[in-house]
C-alpha cells in the first residue's frame, strides 16, 4: 500500500498599521522559524511558501491594487516571490477597507548552519494612492 503524503500548515501573521505608497516601503518581518515542526529544527530546514494574505484600510486617491514581493533579505534585493499585483476586495459595508490573497507555492529553504532563523520580509505598495496595512500572514507549508 502506497504512503500517504499530508501537508502540515503553518500561519505567521503581522498586525498594525504601515502606511502604503506607490513606492515599496517599510516591509513586515516574519520568521517561519518560529513556526517549525520539531523535527526541522536548526539549522536547517524546507517549505513551501503558500499564500500571503493582505488586509488594508483607509484605502484613498484611487488605490485599487497592491503589489507584493517577498524577500530573503531586510533590504528587499533577494525576492523568494516576485512582484506580484492584485485588484483589492474592497469591503462590503465599508469600502475604504480590502484584502488581498496572493498564491504563491514557492519553496524555500535555510542551509546555512549559523542562521537559526527563517526570516521572510514582505514589501507592498499601492498602484495609486495610498492604504493603510493592517494585516499581512503568510501561510506556509511543509
Amino acid at each position: 500500500m502506497p504512503t500517504r503524503i499530508t501537508n502540515f500548515l503553518h500561519v505567521s501573521q503581522t498586525t498594525g498599521t504601515t502606511a502604503l505608497t506607490t513606492a515599496f516601503g517599510t516591509a513586515r518581518t516574519h520568521d517561519l522559524a518560529a513556526f517549525r515542526p520539531v523535527f526541522q529544527q536548526a539549522p536547517f530546514w524546507v517549505g513551501i511558501i503558500d499564500t500571503v494574505n493582505l488586509h488594508v484600510h483607509a484605502i484613498a486617491g484611487g488605490c485599487t491594487k497592491l503589489t507584493v514581493r517577498v524577500t530573503s533579505d531586510a533590504a528587499g534585493n533577494e525576492a523568494i516571490v516576485p512582484d506580484t499585483e492584485a485588484t483589492i476586495s474592497t469591503g462590503i459595508g465599508t469600502a475604504t477597507t480590502g484584502s488581498v490573497a496572493f498564491s504563491a507555492g514557492v519553496g524555500m529553504t535555510n542551509q546555512n548552519p549559523t542562521q537559526t532563523d527563517a526570516l521572510v520580509y514582505v514589501w507592498v505598495k499601492t498602484d495609486a494612492g495610498t492604504a493603510n496595512l493592517k494585516e499581512a500572514t503568510i501561510t506556509w507549508r511543509e
